[in-house]
């Protein structure tokens, strides 16, 4: 057994000096507190947590029966022996209807106080056994019902109001309240509270740091992450700044609990009990595992918000796709999806939930639809084009994108994919499919029923050339000359347009002198340089055929306006931008004019297509260059290519 505190209550001093030191010889567990009276003796009880009473009865004011009622009224069960002189029947009868735990007479000799020691050992001890089970008993029922308030809470706030009402009404508790630190200012700030408060936190201020507001429980609790307690707040040091509050609503002890969680404080948990030392070793470890208890729904909880605000936004987001999302089980059952899916769907979300993907498609085209399913399971993801149907049966082209979705262990849960509605790019690739039949058509009527009578006149106008001279005959094959090269440029639109093949390395020069050769007349003194600026000449990446072309309308639009006598230089553009220019000492384009000139059909010369321009900025814009028309240093004009890719 533990120190018993004993207060020993007689109108005699010499004799309580005596009988303390003889009960102290008789066991050296005890620890005698000595009272002249019975009201001292009820001062020190208010103050000191004793174990066991010892009280005269022959007293004056207030005899011992007297005491022991009043010693009933706030502690029923403390262990009271009546210890006097007076040996009547009726006073013995009298103390055992008062409570009295025991009844001695005063004796000569140690035998006595052997015999007293003996039974105040007994009797705290049993008083002892008694109070652990019914604190035990109390705490119990405490514990469960915090934790079936737990299990039912649905938010932060909840738990900590809940905690609190159920704190605040068991006894010995009267007050209870959960607060957090503010990390700026370093006050607790109280959150949630319940019981005889009479607006107690709004007069008191509470702080975690070394400040004499921060020496007290609280701010202990919350610095050292421990419970803290205050066992006698009457005679407490640190609670000197809130003794007077505590005391007028009727608090004798305080114990901070800290609502800890994997070294996160989520708060702090104050309770308030109506006696002195109410926070036993034993209760203040039990008090320590509710924290836990607390502090872990806390977390839990957050964490739970935490997901939920998560799952909110994702499903936000998703609902914000103009693209169907879904996710499918290995079955190829639909498990989730977004709003769009479900507007198209048109049906209600029990009708979805489980509802099987393929019955979503037309019978034709459910057999592709599950082989994209098998090959996505399989290979990790695939792509599909099919027609989704609606509840009301219309049919909607959608390409489909699945991936393999699996858990943390990497194990198989189904597929997750979007659905893009490809209407608009259906019907924009029937209208192209039906202007490439078109231009297709086209170009089978220009190559066969313009280009073969233009070769009949050709031939017939060589035959009259080789007769005679005249000079409606070179107007004639200047003309003839023109056509030829507008059938040419329209065959390419018609069937060639932008369509890059192969990317191949090419050289700027040797493709510039081979295109020159074709186009000049070795008979004109128009005459090209190419100076792209370095000793190996530098490679680039282009669609061989297609760069001729463009180099090819290029010189032939600059022979056509700048003259047979025009002077053309080739060059390289090397820096920010990798390309090359061409530019001639011709009459150069207006400065207003120099977005025009690549629109079809814009020439102010007399024998130009109004093509050739064109064909070269949609040569261009197919490998992804720029081009744009300036004034060269000669005067004339320089058209410059950029974005061109180098072969390194």
């Amino acid at each position: 057994m533990t120190s018993i505190l004993v207060l020993h209550i007689d109108d005699e001093p010499d004799f309580l000096d005596v009988a303390s030191e003889i009960l102290a010889q008789q066991s050296d567990q005890l620890k005698i507190i000595t009272a002249a009276s019975a009201a001292e003796g009820l001062d020190k009880l208010a103050t000191r947590s004793v174990d066991c009473i010892i009280s005269d009865y022959r007293m004056p004011e207030k005899d011992g029966i007297e005491l022991l009622k009043a010693v009933r009224a706030e502690y029923p069960d403390l262990p009271f022996i009546l210890f006097t002189g007076e040996g009547s029947e009726a006073v013995a009868s009298d103390a055992i209807a008062a409570g009295a735990t025991d009844y001695l007479r005063k004796g000569h000799g140690t035998e006595r106080y052997e015999l007293l020691a003996n039974r105040i050992e007994n009797a705290v001890e049993q008083y002892r056994t008694n109070q652990r089970a019914v604190e035990l008993e109390r705490v119990r029922a405490l514990v469960s019902n915090i934790d079936q308030a737990l299990i039912r809470a649905s938010s932060l706030s909840e738990i900590k109001t809940r905690v609190c009402e159920i704190i605040s009404n068991s006894e010995p508790y009267r007050f209870a309240w959960i607060g957090e630190r503010d990390p700026e200012t370093d006050r607790i700030e109280p959150q949630a509270w319940a019981g005889v408060e009479d607006v107690y936190l709004d007069t008191i201020v509470v702080t975690a740091d070394n400040s004499p507001t921060g020496q007290g429980p609280a701010g202990t609790a919350v610095r050292e992450r421990r419970i803290a307690t205050s066992q006698n707040i009457q005679a407490d040091p640190a609670f000197e700044v809130w003794r007077e509050e505590a005391l007028d609503r009727g608090y004798r002890s305080t114990a901070a609990v800290p609502l800890e969680y994997n070294d996160t404080l989520y708060g702090l948990l104050c309770v308030y009990s109506s006696r002195s030392f109410a926070f036993a070793e034993d209760e203040q470890a039990l008090l320590s595992e509710l924290g836990n208890s607390i502090s872990h729904a806390m977390h839990s909880l957050k964490i739970r918000d935490e997901l939920r605000a998560e799952r909110t936004f994702i499903d936000q987001a998703l609902d914000s796709l103009a693209d169907i999302f879904y996710v499918l089980d290995s079955e190829g059952n639909v498990q989730r999806c977004n709003e769009q899916f479900e507007r198209l769907a048109g049906y209600a979300d029990e009708e979805i939930s489980d509802l099987d993907a393929l019955s979503l498609f037309r019978e034709e085209e459910r057999e592709g639809v599950s082989e994209a399913i098998e090959e996505a399971l399989t290979t990790g993801q695939s792509t599909i084009e099919a027609e989704f149907r609606t509840a009301a049966g219309k049919r909607v082209p959608h390409e489909f994108t699945a991936d393999r979705l699996t858990d943390q262990d990497g194990d198989l849960i189904g597929l997750v994919g979007t659905g893009r509605d490809i209407s608009e790019r259906t019907r924009r690739e029937r209208e192209l499919q039906d202007q490439k039949e078109q231009l297709e058509q086209f170009a089978a009527t220009v190559s066969h029923d313009l280009r073969n009578p233009l070769t009949v006149i050709q031939g017939r106008l060589a035959l009259l050339q080789a007769e005679q001279s005249n000079e409606h005959l070179a107007v004639i094959e200047t003309a003839t000359d023109r056509m030829e090269r507008i059938v040419e440029d329209l065959l390419w639109l018609a069937r060639e347009q932008q369509e890059i093949g192969s990317l191949e390395p090419v050289s700027i020069d040797t493709a510039a002198e081979a295109a020159w050769k074709l186009v000049s007349d070795p008979a004109d003194e128009a005459e090209l340089y190419c100076d792209c600026g370095a000793d190996t000449q530098p490679l680039v990446k282009a669609d061989t055929d297609q760069f001729r072309h463009l180099l090819e309308n290029l010189f032939r639009n600059t022979i056509d306006h700048a003259g047979r006598d025009v002077t053309v230089v080739v060059g390289g553009i090397f820096g920010d931008a990798t390309g090359f220019y061409i530019e001639d000492d011709g009459p150069g384009i207006p400065a207003e004019d120099r977005e025009k000139v690549f629109e079809a059909g814009y020439s102010t010369s007399e024998s130009g297509t109004g093509l050739g321009l064109n064909i070269v900025k949609r040569v261009a814009d197919a490998h992804g260059w720029d081009i744009c028309a300036t004034e060269s240093s000669m005067g004339g004009t320089r058209f410059e290519i950029t974005g061109l890719e180098l072969v390194e």
